[in-house]
């Protein structure tokens, strides 16, 4: 999937965010005036202010469910926010509904940016390339044995992880002096037996 077409959601799930922080911000401006706030620092009508601490928390959450720089863990903890912010937006829309269908285009607005942020999570992880699989080595039976005898399971953790580090680069020298170094060549140890035997 390319990067373009997850770009574009992304500005989709944007644009449908601010709709709905558009039409749900009057609403609860019309709702904060009627409980009478007192106003910030004396003039500033909180009726007002309120209401961008909650479309606002939205976008940022949005923003860092949608960001390719953050945690997986940042992206899960930025739903709750998402979810709270989206739920008094919806609540402000339902309170200020006159008829069914004023509710439905109020529960709708914030429920479909909501959905667009899920669609291009989703986009982003089917793009994510693949992460390669570590093989473990295999324990042989010589380095079962060779363990034993180093009292390995009375180690730490930090000494059983040298050990086997030391282990597997003495056993890997050995295999690789005994091994033929180009083709057509005969190892020393072969070739020491066949003198031998003359």
């Amino acid at each position: 999937m390319s990067i373009n077409r997850i770009t574009a959601a992304k500005v989709g799930a944007y644009g449908i965010a601010a709709v709905a922080a558009v039409a749900s911000f009057g609403h609860q401006v019309h709702l904060l005036e009627q409980a009478d706030l007192d106003p910030l620092f004396g003039f500033i009508p909180s009726e007002w202010v309120t209401p961008l601490t909650v479309d606002l928390l939205a976008m940022v959450a949005l923003a860092v469910r949608t960001s390719e720089t953050v945690t997986e863990r940042t992206r899960r903890a930025a739903l709750l926010p998402l979810v709270l912010a989206g739920g008094l937006s919806v609540a402000a829309n339902v309170a200020e509904a006159r008829n069914l269908v004023q509710v439905v285009v109020g529960v709708w607005t914030v429920a479909a940016y909501i959905l667009a942020e899920l669609f291009v999570q989703k986009m982003e992880r089917k793009s994510e390339p693949a992460k390669p699989t570590v093989v473990k080595p295999k324990l042989t039976d010589a380095e079962r044995a060779a363990r034993k005898r180093a009292g390995y399971s009375a180690m730490s953790k930090a000494e059983r992880a040298t050990w086997t580090r030391e282990y597997r680069a003495r056993v890997a020298k050995r295999t690789g002096s005994a091994s033929p170094v180009s083709p057509g060549r005969v190892p020393l140890d072969e070739l020491s037996v066949e003198m031998a035997q003359q």
